[in-house]
């Protein structure tokens, strides 16, 4: 399964203020986008895929959901409203969670309070992650390997720390040109790569 992970710095965990922050610099609305790129296609969506948002802006833990191709649920439309909505709704679900506990939502979201280098940790333990980075090794070159994993960001980028402590974890660097995308853009470009591949 191809997975994407996408660190969320300025997203708000508060469902409240996670919708609210529409439009301003948090930029939550660029997660609807994502939503769409990551699991949706012509007529169905992929069942070989799987996203998660690190939201961070939080009192006490931050959130990731995940939402996977091959168990997603009915999600209450397909325009931007609708998909931050359904992003709230899990918020409220998760709440209360203690720090790596977790829930399943009734539309499939799986909920749960851990942060973006823990969740690393544990995928890049058993799986190859792939951090974008335009210094990385060309997508085209490299031959990503089954079963990969994606790290991406919001409009932040990763700070240098957190960049190479990831590295140290055995993150591999991969570029997909040499024009800097929205995430969003980067996740259609993946699919196609690995779509051209059979992978």
């Amino acid at each position: 399964m191809r997975e994407f992970i996408v660190r969320a710095r300025k997203a708000p965990v508060d469902a409240d203020r996670f919708l609210a922050s529409v439009g301003s610099g948090a930029h939550v609305e660029y997660l609807a986008h994502i939503i769409v790129n990551a699991l949706f296609i012509s007529k169905g969506h992929r069942e070989d895929a799987s996203l998660t948002l690190v939201l961070e802006d939080s009192a006490d833990f931050s959130r990731a959901l995940t939402i996977q191709g091959n168990s997603l649920g009915s999600l209450s439309g397909m325009n931007e409203g609708a998909l931050l909505n359904t992003c709230a709704t899990a918020l409220r679900a998760g709440k209360s969670l203690q720090k790596e506990a977790s829930i399943i939502c009734d539309d499939g979201i799986i909920v749960k309070a851990i942060s973006f280098e823990h969740l690393v940790k544990e995928k890049a333990a058993t799986r190859v992650v792939y951090m974008l980075d335009r210094k990385g090794d060309d997508i085209r070159e490299t031959g990503v390997l089954g079963n990969p994993v994606f790290l991406l960001t919001d409009h932040i980028p990763m700070p240098k720390k957190t960049f190479n402590s990831l590295i140290r974890q055995g993150v591999v660097k991969l570029s997909l040109g040499p024009t800097m995308l929205h995430a969003s853009q980067c996740i259609s470009v993946i699919h196609n790569e690995l779509d051209r591949l059979g992978c």
